[in-house]
């Protein structure tokens, strides 16, 4: 078991600054009107939705692993996206990325590397 909890928090290690520096180009990208931006978003909504899993995971396995973590509060964000998508409302979607979930993944990446060696 400590196998899977280690491997999944390097890929945690691994993944979660991608999903930060994905934030702010998913952002850029749709201010400066580039195309391609909706399937970045897409895969990067799966990306969330991995680590909520995994932190979830995580925390199934050993209660005190990531206890401090409310992966929970990923969700309303997701849910701010589509529903700021469906309504094409594109500054509060980049406010979003960009102030609210890349900060957030950034503390996230700090918290991890602090954990692993």
């Amino acid at each position: 078991m400590q196998d899977i909890v280690q491997e999944t928090l390097e890929s945690m290690i691994d993944y979660v600054p991608k999903l930060a520096a994905a934030s702010e180009k998913i952002a850029l990208d749709i201010q400066t009107h580039q195309e391609g931006w909706i399937d970045t978003l897409l895969a990067y909504l799966e990306g969330l939705n991995w680590l909520v899993e995994a932190v979830a995971g995580l925390q199934r396995l050993d209660r005190f692993l990531l206890e401090d973590w409310n992966i929970e509060l990923i969700k309303p964000y997701m849910d701010q996206m589509t529903e700021a998508l469906e309504q094409n409302d594109f500054v509060s979607l980049c406010d979003l990325l960009q102030y609210e979930l890349r900060p957030m993944l950034e503390s996230c990446e700090e918290q991890l590397r602090g954990m692993v060696h």
